[in-house]
């Protein structure tokens, strides 16, 4: 019959490719998860999967059934989880996911109204460029993403709040030669924004697709500083970066090309006073910014 178990095992078998691997992960023996898959195909009056050897493929049947296991294995996990917090009478642990301009310029302060509020939770901090912390508060990795919106506005399952748009600009070093006149069509882009996006973007300066891409704008700021790079970066962050790293603005702007920064998080994830809590931290950082 299904149950949590046989579901996480159906789960556990897809990622692994093998009932050998799966078994494993689960810290049960191979004939009885492999004893525990039949029962469940049969239950179920399919197979999940194909078998090539010690490989499983998974069946169509197994293709349309397995979101749904997800989706069941999540909501336990964030039941236990949501039970472990009320005993310790808490939050717990609370984890942030924050995207390279957020980092510069909303982070800290909204952090310091979190616990200026009173708040005891260990808020975990996780940096890095943004469709990357979607993909993770997609899978349940994180409670909180402040980071460029992407496509996230997309996603049914997530809930998705803007926060105002940033226009971007350009840096280079003070020697840089776009500075004496030469096309800026000839010198690389240094940027924090993906190369699918900047491809679609009209760019008056750098070329469609950046030579060096980093989710850290210091990172950037020290290789642009040491070579012709042309640095793209939202406004809130060229004060910081032309005053710490020497760098100086060129005259082109790009108009379409911004940062739109939102407070992410899914749709069916369980309350949290603390991450409602947070997300009242960065949206009035946010509008005094």
């Amino acid at each position: 019959m299904l149950s949590l178990r046989t579901a996480r095992l159906f789960l556990v078998a897809a990622d692994a490719g093998t009932l050998t691997a799966a078994a494993e992960r689960l810290h049960v023996s191979q004939p009885a998860a492999s004893k525990a898959l039949a029962q469940l195909e049969t239950d179920l009056g399919g197979a999940l999967f194909d078998r090539a050897g010690r490989k499983l493929i998974l069946t169509a049947l197994g293709e349309a059934l397995l979101p749904r296991a997800r989706s069941l294995i999540q909501q336990a996990d964030d039941l236990k989880a949501e039970a472990k917090r009320w005993r310790a009478g808490e939050d717990g642990v609370l984890s942030l996911g924050a995207g390279p301009s957020v980092t510069y310029r909303l982070l800290p302060e909204a952090v310091a109204r979190f616990y200026r509020a009173g708040r005891t939770v260990q808020l975990t901090v996780r940096a890095g460029a943004a469709g990357m912390l979607v993909d993770q508060v997609r899978r349940g990795a994180l409670d909180l993403v402040a980071a460029d919106m992407g496509d996230a506005v997309l996603d049914p399952d997530l809930v998705v709040h803007p926060l105002p748009e940033e226009s971007v600009t350009a840096l280079v070093r003070p020697d840089h030669p776009a500075l004496k006149g030469e096309a800026y069509d000839r010198f690389p882009l240094a940027t924090a924004t993906p190369p699918e996006r900047l491809s679609r973007q009209p760019l008056p300066w750098g070329r469609p697709r950046p030579g060096l891409v980093c989710d850290d704008y210091t990172v950037l700021a020290l290789a642009c500083s040491a070579s012709d790079h042309i640095l793209a970066a939202p406004r809130s962050v060229v004060d910081r970066l032309t005053a710490e790293h020497g760098l100086v603005q060129l005259t082109a702007s790009s108009p379409d090309l911004v940062v739109r920064p939102a407070l992410i998080y899914r749709a069916n994830a369980p309350h949290s006073a603390a991450r409602q809590l947070l997300f009242e931290c960065f949206e009035a950082v946010a509008r005094q910014a």
